[in-house]
């Protein structure tokens, strides 16, 4: 038993989730809240599982009302394949899921009424999941999608105005077809104040993305040269580094590459060791000598 409990993932519960469970308690709608609540914990839980797996650092796992997310600082410095199979080990739990509840209701294990409610709440939960807007588990698709063929700076940058132009679009939709409910603003109103926080902190998590190729090392097979002016900063070419692949560094001196490669280790080592955060790769080159 010790054993298991320590393979549960450290979980908080938001305290508007516990307002969310006195209300239902008061209203008679406990069991609702019951479903969505041990839905989204299996939907998490599937993430854990497959983060350890890969023996990824997870601070928690936290719940609230409107689903969940597994807190690490681990996307963006693992393989693309590794973060693909993290982020779709949640919504892949709906479809068992979704074939027990078959099974109940054709052995009438439990009311019809539940089963009813539990199958239309496992389908929204698995399809509003795999909308293409951060920070839900489409949205990290995106963010992975964008990431295989642009460098990462403009992947994420890529993904936040994609994810939030298409929630205005969709809540713009959800205005002339649906009725527009309280739960639903806020549930907008926390997506929107996510894709916001995620924009203002684009360079932060662009220097973290960095720091941890500087720290750890980077077993990209994929070697994929970068050619710059000797003029061009180390933050210009920071720019230009992609995920899944290892850099090298070529100067173009009148028209053509010249002189030996520099490789990334060395520009993260100068840019962050040796605090030359305003050296252009020329003087880099020259400063190497």
């Amino acid at each position: 038993m010790t054993n298991v409990l320590k393979n549960l993932p450290p979980l908080y519960i938001h305290p508007i989730l516990w307002f969310f469970i006195i209300i239902a308690l008061l209203t008679g709608t406990f069991t609702e809240i019951f479903i969505i609540f041990t839905l989204v914990f299996i939907h998490e839980l599937g993430h854990y599982v497959a983060a350890r797996s890969y023996q990824w650092r997870i601070r928690r796992v936290s719940l609230w009302v409107f689903g969940g997310v597994m807190e690490t600082d681990e996307h963006g410095s693992r393989p693309i394949k590794q973060e693909l199979i993290v982020t779709l080990a949640g919504p892949l739990q709906h479809i068992w899921i979704f074939f027990l509840l078959q099974l109940c209701s054709a052995y009438s294990l439990l009311p019809s009424s539940l089963l009813t409610v539990a199958t239309q709440y496992n389908a929204t939960i698995f399809l509003f999941n795999l909308l293409p807007i951060w920070p839900l588990d489409g949205g990290k698709l995106l963010m992975l999608f964008y990431a295989s063929f642009l460098p990462f700076r403009r992947a994420h940058a890529a993904t936040v105005l994609t994810s939030t132009c298409l929630l205005v679009i969709s809540v713009a939709a959800m205005f002339l077809y649906y009725p527009f409910t309280l739960s639903t603003l806020l549930l907008v109103s926390f997506i929107l104040w996510e894709n916001r926080l995620e924009w203002k902190r684009r360079y932060y998590i662009f220097m973290r993305f960095l720091l941890k190729r500087h720290v750890l090392d980077n077993h990209a097979k994929k070697v994929r040269p970068i050619v710059v002016r000797p003029d061009h900063s180390l933050m210009y070419v920071f720019g230009r580094f992609r995920r899944n692949c290892y850099h090298q560094i070529l100067i173009k001196d009148e028209g053509s590459p010249s002189g030996m490669p520099i490789g990334e280790k060395e520009c993260l080592h100068t840019y962050f060791r040796l605090k030359q955060s305003q050296m252009t790769v020329g003087e880099l080159t020259a400063f190497r000598h």
